[in-house]
């Protein structure tokens, strides 16, 4: 039978958030009390967290998916031996909306994780310039339920790995006296596969994995300082994948539309990193 090998994604996605979650919460916990600091000897650990709003849609058949965002952002540094080496990751989690030509879904459980590791290649000796290196992110949806009448949904997981690169600068500008820094972080996609489950629908329906030929992403980030040395950090992302190739599922072919999401945030850090 031509079946993905499917592990029970509600409760792989439960334990894996709540891995996660636990893992970052044990990281960050210095890093909430004092902001940054080092984890060991070999390494400093900064953290952030984050509220925001996510609109991912499918134009050609008029799906969207948007709803809140909460976030966890760990970033480590300062490795010793490998002092120019930056590791980052990311967790957001919050209910998402579906809406199509078929119907609605409300409050749908939406995870993602992004993870980088990236290289200073320019200035050395300073926490600015020019980064670059490979991203990994993961982004699950459970659409379960009935969309429409005679219309079920189900399970969705992406996974792509990108080139990624970062650019940090800091800024003063006399008019933006609080204004400390810009960042800049642009992904080119090597790879992205989306695995739909619906097999989940029942009538013949097959699991399936789609190939995604391209992609793109580009996230502005500004620094800002607040009262008693907190820094706000507002940012906008935008991705854009291309069409899969198609794929049979047993009652007919599929194939994963062109697709993009915009995500509207603001970091938060206390005190200062």
């Amino acid at each position: 039978m031509n079946t993905l090998r499917r592990p029970k994604l509600p409760k792989t996605c439960k334990a894996l958030s709540a891995g996660l979650i636990t893992g970052l919460a044990a990281l960050s916990a210095p890093v909430l009390a004092q902001g940054s600091g080092e984890v060991a000897p070999w390494a400093r650990l900064h953290g952030s967290s984050s509220a925001g709003l996510s609109q991912y849609q499918e134009p050609s058949i008029g799906m969207k998916l948007k709803g809140p965002e909460l976030g966890v952002h760990l970033r480590l540094s300062d490795l010793r031996g490998l002092p120019r080496l930056q590791l980052e990751a990311d967790l957001s989690i919050g209910p998402q909306d579906y809406s199509s030509s078929n119907g609605k879904l409300n409050d749908r459980s939406a995870l993602d994780t992004r993870w980088r590791a990236i290289y200073q290649l320019w200035p050395e000796g300073s926490a600015q310039g020019l980064y670059a290196g490979l991203a990994y992110q993961t982004s699950y949806s459970d659409l379960r339920g009935s969309v429409g009448p005679g219309i079920a949904g189900y399970e969705r997981l992406n996974r792509s790995t990108w080139l990624a690169a970062q650019w940090r600068q800091s800024v003063k500008f006399d008019a933006l006296p609080r204004l400390q820094g810009l960042q800049l972080d642009l992904g080119h996609m090597l790879d992205g596969r989306q695995s739909s489950y619906v097999s989940q629908v029942g009538g013949g329906w097959r699991d399936v994995t789609n190939k995604q030929p391209w992609g793109w992403y580009a996230q502005l980030q500004t620094t800002w300082a607040a009262e008693r040395g907190l820094l706000l950090e507002p940012f906008v992302r935008y991705t854009q994948v291309g069409n899969s190739d198609s794929r049979d599922a047993g009652v007919r072919s599929l194939f994963e539309p062109a697709n993009n999401r915009w995500q509207l945030g603001l970091k938060a850090t206390w005190p200062p990193n």
